[in-house]
């Protein structure tokens, strides 16, 4: 989600996508591919190898566990090598409330399985509300495209039979909420 949320800030007509290069946007979007998607990847297929997991749907909050810890821990990899290096304070921040929502999806699994599915695109939806009162620019095209797909994960979630309503209407309050207050306050 990360690497679309940047996808979504170079596509809009703002300061940042005008002034980056296209060749540090570039290397924006691999390292953040890297950090919040790969490696977390590599994670599960290790575990599901090692028979830690049973399978990559990670079923039971027990399983949910560690890679919970190791995202996280990828993800604020991620936060001080994008502070260390300066880079604008939107992807800063955008990266720490993903980080955020990860630890909080962890907590929150030890009495309650959430859907990380629905708190990875809440967050979208947060950081689409946040960036738009914090740039000043009208997202609401973007925002509405981002709702719309939103609905259909949630549903495919819900048809799956993974997810119960509450579950995944926790979820995306927990995401939209973590990314916007962070995108308003920080």
């Amino acid at each position: 989600m990360p690497t679309y949320g940047f996808l979504l800030i170079f596509s809009t007509s703002n300061y940042i996508a005008t002034f980056t290069p296209l060749n540090l946007k570039i290397i924006i979007l691999l390292i953040t591919f890297v950090f919040t998607f790969i490696l977390p990847t590599i994670n599960a297929v290790i575990l599901l190898k090692m028979g830690r997991i049973k399978s990559l749907d990670m079923e039971s909050t027990q399983e949910r566990i560690i890679p919970y810890i190791s995202t996280s821990l990828y993800f604020f990899a991620l936060y001080y090598l994008f502070t260390t290096a300066q880079f604008p304070p939107v992807f800063v921040i955008l990266i720490l409330g993903a980080g955020i929502s990860i630890v909080l999806t962890w907590i929150i699994n030890f009495k309650w399985k959430i859907s990380a599915h629905a708190v990875g695109i809440g967050g979208i939806i947060g950081a689409t509300m946040g960036i738009s009162l914090r740039l000043m620019i009208d997202l609401r095209m973007i925002l509405i495209i981002v709702i719309l797909m939103a609905g259909c994960l949630g549903f495919a979630r819900l048809k799956l039979k993974a997810h119960s309503p509450a579950q995944v209407y926790t979820g995306f309050l927990l995401g939209i909420l973590t990314e916007l207050l962070l995108m308003i306050f920080y």
